[in-house]
Parts: structure tokens; C-alpha cells; sequence
């Protein structure tokens, strides 16, 4: 029994609903490609048409950095950044800081030089300013795809702050779910009715509802924070708490470390270094930061994965020249501290990458039953109020996006390998995008079997899309099976698993006949 009264019952469901119908659309948006961005590393070698090189950082790395280091001027030396790609190839990146003399804007000048890991031969070597690097063109799919998700596409910053809206939007639809379905708990076991057919479209947005609303909660939440976070609230803090001076409020958080003693000096052996922080902590080296190379103030950072039984990465600090461990690195402040260990988990709960392709599976299909949610919940919004041709038509482009917002996304695929071999998919691929929402607005200009002729436009692309990976060159199920190159395999069977279910011969999943009056949600009546 819900503790709200019939009044205030349907002021919130007022509320719930407005909000959800106005924000709806975009918010679908957002859940959806944040479903597929999940994947977002598989996706990457999946698109390039390699198998991705699963391993960390290994302990054979000290003379090629240290080669590699000597073709690079020392005034790069103030901080160096070591990873390996997915290819399994390392990259170095050499940068300082300096004023623009123009301009007067701290600029990041950088070196980035890609090795052979097995060789050290300098594959690609680039310099220049960190906002002038170029695009990656073998990761232009998965770049746009992750842009779309984390800000609408839209520019910076006012995409993200957007999403960030979208997160509390979310938050806010559920509670207010919670609170106007008064039996929220018992209807999370909605039985199948008498007429022998599967629920209906309320009972099934209640459901999905009912069951996901934990993780609507940890989505909705670290969303908004990654919305918020850089882009409002540390210029907010600063406001209040520095008078506007962000350097001096990111001096009082992290500290500053003076008298730097740059006299030339050896960096410890790196290799060492690498073997004592994966004893200490029993998880692999992700990536490696050095600041002030070559001099006796040197440190080294390593950044592990996350220890077994742990969301959270850690950061482990070493003496550059000693090799003294000198701690765990907090990610937010100066000493370890709840408030850092609660940050480090935001980005784990929101990636659902913290038990590898396991979560990310259940992370998958969690958000597409969030998505399914979004989107129910606006048709049954705007099916109460059908006999006003406003609401007619706007539920009908309701229809429109939720069906033509994956062929869109399937058309910059087909976009994007189509144009690797010959033109710049960094250009394509968005361009695919357009190509494929106008022709889902045009399909959509019939307004009978809508529906159907989107999902079979779907249903033809996920088909598809393994055939034409591997035609343009990827890799074959055979060399993903022999060299362990499950991602490929994973997203290939998830696409025609996919095409398959929306060729079947069912009913639309959200159709006009199925919103039938079965319902557990009433509307308190005045």
C-alpha cells in the first residue's frame, strides 16, 4: 500500500509521465547506444578486423622505452604515458605543458610513437599539440558510436551536461515509478494471463521496470555524475570555495610537489618496478605514467586492473630512481579515503566492465530492458491520449526513433567498412548515421506497418553485417577461433542472433492491440 494519497499519486504520475515523454526520446537515445558502447573495446577490434591482444603490460618493456626515449627532445621528458593497444603493439606518449604565447592558454605540446612490441621498430611517430592529434580512422566506428552515447554528438560541453540531465531525468522517472506503482513488488511476478497470450504492454513495462530499477538507479546516478562532475561541479567549487582559481582548488585536493630535483639522473629499471607492483597488488599493469624522466625527482606510476574481488583499479607510486614503493595513489585527494574509493567504482558500475564479457553481457541486456522501458512507457503515455491528432502523431515518431535509431547505427557500420579501404571513415561514418535516419524517416512517412518495415530493415543489417566485415577484409570465425579472438565471435553471433529474432513471425512487441486494459497501474481519480 503506497503512503502517498490519491491527490499526490497523481501529481506524480503526472510528473512521471511529462517528464519521461518530453526527455523520453533523447533518453532512449542515451540508454541505447549506452547498451551498445558497453562493448565498446570489442566493437574496436571487431571494426579493425583484429583479434585483440588480451594481455597487459608485460615485464619486457624497459629497453625499447628506453630506446625509443632517445629520438625524443628531453624537454618532452615532464610526463611520459606507456600502454599497449589492442593490437598488442605499444604506444608512447612524451608531453609537457607551455603557454601559448598568442593566446596565453596552457597548451600540451606531444610526442606519440607506436612500437613493435616484439621488434621496437617505429611503426608511427607523430608531434605536435595534444588538440591537434589526428583521428584514428580504424577506430572511427567505435569513436562515434561511444560520442553518441556520451554527448549526443552534440559539442562539448553542452552534450554532456545534457546526458547528465538525461541521468537525473532517469533517476527521477525511478522513484516516481516507485512511488505512484503501489504494488511495485508484487507486480515484479506478473503471471501470464487466461487468454493463453504473454502479458501486455503495461504489465511488460511494469515488469522490466519492476526488475531493472536497481541498475536504472546505477545508471542514472553515474551518468549524471560524469555529466556533471567536470563540467559543472568543479567549476562550481572552485566558484564557491576558490574564488573562480580552479588551480588553486586542484593544488588544495591533489597536492603540489615542490622543489623538484631535476638534476639527471637514471630511471630504476622499469621491468622491476613492474614485477613489484603486480606482487603487491596481484592484478596486471594497465598503463604507465613517468613524470620528469631522467631526473633524480622522477616517479612512476603504474596503473593496475583491478585486483581479484575488486571493482576498483589502484594506482601504485614508485621513486623513479630507487624504486622505492611510496604507496597506493588515491584517485581523488591526497591519502586513500572513502570519498576516492567510492570514485573509483563509479566508472566500474557504469562500464560493466569489471568482470570482463560477462558483465558487459548482463550490462547489455539490462540497459536494452531500460531502453524497452523508455520507450513502452512513452507509447502508453501517449496512447491514453490518441484521440488528439498531436498525440497521434507524435506516438507514431515515437515508433520512428526506437526503431530507427539501430538502422541508423547499422548504416554507419555498413558506411564505415565500405570507406576504410578508400576514404576517411571519420567522415563516413557519421555521414552513414544521416543517411540512415532519413531513410527511417522515410519509411516512416507511411504510417501503416511502420513498425514492421523498420524491424525488417533491421532484421536484413544485423544479417548482413557479419558477411560484410568479413568481406572488406576482417577476420574470419576460423583465425578468431584459432587465435582466441572471442570479441569478434561475440558481437558476429549477437548480430545475427538479433536479425534472426526480428525475423520472426510474432507480434510487434509494441503494438496498438496489445495495450489492452490488463493492467496492475490505475490512475487515482479525482
Amino acid at each position: 500500500m503506497s503512503f502517498l494519497t490519491q491527490a499526490k499519486t497523481k501529481r506524480f504520475l503526472a510528473v512521471h509521465g511529462w517528464s519521461g515523454t518530453l526527455l523520453g526520446l533523447l533518453l532512449y537515445v542515451c540508454i541505447f547506444t549506452g547498451s551498445i558502447v558497453v562493448f565498446e573495446d570489442e566493437i574496436d577490434s571487431w571494426s579493425r578486423g583484429q583479434i585483440a591482444y588480451h594481455d597487459s603490460i608485460g615485464t619486457l618493456v624497459d629497453h625499447k622505452f628506453r630506446v625509443a626515449a632517445r629520438n625524443v627532445d628531453r624537454k618532452y621528458y615532464e610526463e611520459v604515458s606507456i600502454f599497449r593497444l589492442a593490437d598488442g603493439n605499444m604506444r608512447y606518449l612524451f608531453h609537457t605543458h607551455e603557454t601559448d604565447q598568442e593566446t596565453g592558454r596552457i597548451v600540451e605540446p606531444i610526442v606519440r610513437m607506436t612500437l613493435d612490441s616484439e621488434t621496437g621498430d617505429v611503426i608511427e611517430r607523430w608531434e605536435g599539440l595534444r588538440s591537434e592529434l589526428p583521428s584514428d580512422p580504424g577506430g572511427a566506428l567505435r569513436n562515434f558510436w561511444v560520442d553518441l552515447h556520451v554527448q549526443l554528438y552534440m559539442p562539448n560541453p553542452y552534450g554532456i551536461i545534457l546526458v547528465g540531465v538525461l541521468g537525473l531525468a532517469m533517476m527521477f522517472a525511478a522513484v516516481s515509478g516507485i512511488l505512484i506503482h503501489r504494488h511495485v513488488f508484487r507486480d515484479a511476478f506478473v503471471a501470464a494471463r487466461s487468454s493463453k497470450r504473454l502479458v501486455g504492454a503495461r504489465d511488460l513495462h511494469v515488469l522490466a521496470g519492476a526488475w531493472g530499477l536497481p541498475f536504472a538507479v546505477i545508471l542514472a546516478f553515474t551518468g549524471a555524475f560524469f555529466g556533471f562532475a567536470g563540467n559543472v561541479g568543479v567549476p562550481l567549487m572552485s566558484m564557491s570555495a576558490f574564488g573562480g582559481d580552479q588551480e588553486a582548488m586542484i593544488e588544495t585536493i591533489v597536492g603540489v610537489r615542490e622543489d623538484i630535483d631535476l638534476t639527471p639522473a637514471p630511471l630504476a629499471a622499469l621491468d622491476f618496478v613492474i614485477r613489484d607492483g603486480m606482487s603487491r597488488s596481484g592484478a596486471a599493469v594497465n598503463a604507465i605514467q613517468i613524470t620528469n624522466y631522467d631526473s633524480a625527482g622522477a616517479k612512476i606510476m603504474l596503473q593496475m586492473d583491478p585486483s581479484p574481488g575488486s571493482l576498483a583499479p589502484q594506482t601504485l607510486a614508485f621513486d623513479g630512481v630507487s624504486r622505492r614503493f611510496e604507496g597506493e595513489a588515491p584517485l581523488f585527494g591526497q591519502a586513500p579515503s572513502i570519498g576516492s574509493s567510492l570514485l573509483g567504482i563509479i566508472g566500474p558500475l557504469h562500464f560493466g566492465n569489471f568482470a570482463g564479457l560477462a558483465s558487459k553481457l548482463v550490462w547489455l541486456g539490462m540497459g536494452l530492458a531500460m531502453a524497452f522501458v523508455t520507450a513502452s512507457g512513452m507509447l502508453l503515455w501517449t496512447k491514453r491520449r490518441e484521440k488528439d491528432p498531436l498525440w497521434r502523431g507524435f506516438r507514431h515518431w515515437i515508433v520512428v526513433t526506437v526503431w530507427g535509431l539501430p538502422f541508423a547505427m547499422l548504416v554507419s557500420a555498413v558506411a564505415y567498412f565500405i570507406t576504410v579501404p578508400v576514404a576517411d571513415p571519420n567522415l563516413w561514418t557519421p555521414l552513414g548515421f544521416l543517411a540512415g535516419a532519413v531513410v527511417a524517416v522515410g519509411l516512416g512517412l507511411r504510417t501503416e506497418s511502420t513498425e514492421a518495415r523498420l524491424r525488417l530493415a533491421n532484421a536484413a543489417l544485423c544479417l548482413a553485417m557479419p558477411v560484410l566485415r568479413h568481406l572488406m577484409g576482417g577476420t574470419s570465425w576460423a583465425e578468431a577461433l584459432i587465435g582466441g579472438g572471442t570479441e569478434i565471435l561475440v558481437i558476429d553471433i549477437l548480430l545475427l542472433a538479433m536479425g534472426l529474432l526480428l525475423l520472426r513471425k510474432a507480434r510487434p512487441a509494441v503494438s496498438d492491440r496489445e495495450i489492452a486494459p490488463i493492467t496492475p497501474i490505475q490512475e487515482p481519480a479525482e
